[in-house]
């Protein structure tokens, strides 16, 4: 990627909880609610600007920009129905229950609140009646970066528009577009693009550039079959007189649209679990007869280990998988080690007691520092920006030491 701006970069790792709460409930589809689950690991609180949450902080101040107090939020991960975000809240992967397709992993803003109240808090707590208040998931702007035509999904260095590249096994390749909540751009706005796709032959290096023709909601070029892996490149002006737009792509394979499978009988989210009881077995991962060869290990969900040592020890393999996926380039693979970190780290979290008040001291913000730089390398593994990320990731690894370091006698 080209000409990245580090400032605007963050506004979308962070979007007013209030905000996301409103355009969800436009969209016909509020909040998700859950009950809370005893024990339950949070994730850190970060400080936002009401006005520019491309504000991220780890600690109350005022925004650089316009002096109004940063506001806290709580950001998690979490799977549900591609077709229907937010509709169905599940911690691990599985089936949707309404169109039976696989759920994805998106990013939420999380509260609570008591019943028959429009107040929200960053934390749990109790209603006036005794009665422990309601988790909330919200839609929230750049939380969901799933390709939805089975292609590769990027984001604007605009902050805005997100777009998708697809290489069929036809040889056409098509650009789809969508908003900052990953909808498909309005058409009055996808009138107003240009584009055109950059071709480079692998034997001679010359490069074709082929204009970009809108048909729909997309746009589509036809480029004839290239050998795989097929490198190309796109320009976009979204709008005239709009900044210029590169984006990068390399296929491995050929995209593939995604078909849900039969609606399932069951159409009501999965209940959560009641305390005390042994987990359900995970549903959604791949068994080792599905998986094939053109599978990366990585991208595999595994559940989190009952033990320290196994937490560590899958916590150390998914940082070294990071530094992989950034050395071959694979940015829109990164998210996913790095949510299964977090997710591991937060594990962690709830082993603090066990240590020491001096390494427990230090282990806290160590764990907060990792989720926080899960996110942004999510982030910033949506934009392609490969500096961006490594800088993100030596944070990481920081942190992921600072961990170890702190369980000294769990080490494997």
């Amino acid at each position: 990627m080209k000409a990245r701006r580090t400032f605007a970069v963050l506004l979308f790792i962070v979007s007013l909880a209030a905000s996301a709460v409103r355009r969800s409930n436009a969209d016909g589809v509020g909040p998700r609610a859950a009950r809370p689950v005893q024990g339950e690991s949070l994730p850190p609180i970060s400080f936002t600007c009401p006005m520019h949450p491309e504000i991220l902080e780890d600690k109350k101040g005022s925004c650089p920009i316009c002096r109004m107090d940063l506001v806290g939020i709580r950001l998690d991960s979490v799977w549900t129905c591609a077709t229907r975000p937010l509709a169905v809240v599940e911690t691990k992967p599985g089936r949707c229950p309404i169109d039976g397709s696989a759920l994805v992993q998106v990013t939420a803003a999380v509260s609570w609140t008591c019943p028959g109240t429009s107040t929200e808090s960053v934390s749990p707590g109790s209603c006036a009646d005794g009665s422990p208040m309601v988790k909330r998931f919200a839609s929230r702007a750049h939380g969901n970066h799933n390709p939805q035509h089975g292609g590769l999904f990027f984001m604007a260095a605009d902050n805005w528009h997100h777009l998708e590249g697809a290489y069929l096994p036809s040889g056409v390749f098509r650009l789809y577009f969508y908003d900052d909540f990953t909808k498909p751009l309005a058409l009055a706005e996808l009138r107003g693009v240009t584009a055109s796709v950059v071709v480079k032959d692998s034997r001679t290096a010359k490069e074709t550039t082929v204009p970009l023709v809108r048909s729909g909601r997309y746009m589509q070029a036809s480029i004839g079959k290239l050998p795989l892996p097929a490198e190309m490149y796109t320009h976009v002006v979204f709008k005239p007189g709009a900044p210029h737009n590169r984006f990068d792509f390399a296929f491995e394979t050929y995209s593939k649209e995604p078909h849900a499978a039969p609606t399932p009988t069951m159409t009501r989210a999965t209940p959560a679990p009641i305390p005390g009881t042994p987990p359900a077995a995970p549903t959604g991962v791949p068994s080792g007869a599905e998986l094939s060869s053109g599978i990366d290990p990585a991208l595999v969900q595994l559940p989190i280990p009952d033990t320290v040592p196994e937490m560590l020890a899958q916590l150390r393999t998914r940082t070294d998988q990071i530094r992989v996926f950034i050395d071959r380039g694979s940015f829109a693979s990164i998210y996913v080690p790095a949510f299964q970190a977090k997710d591991l780290a937060l594990a962690l979290d709830a082993h603090k007691n066990e240590l020491a008040a001096d390494r427990r001291k230090a282990v806290e913000p160590a764990i907060a520092k990792l989720v926080r730089s899960a996110y942004l390398l999510d982030a910033f593994g949506d934009l392609g920006n490969k500096q961006q990320i490594s800088e993100v990731y030596a944070k990481f690894v920081e942190a992921e030491t600072d961990i170890q370091s702190a369980f000294p006698q769990h080490q494997p």
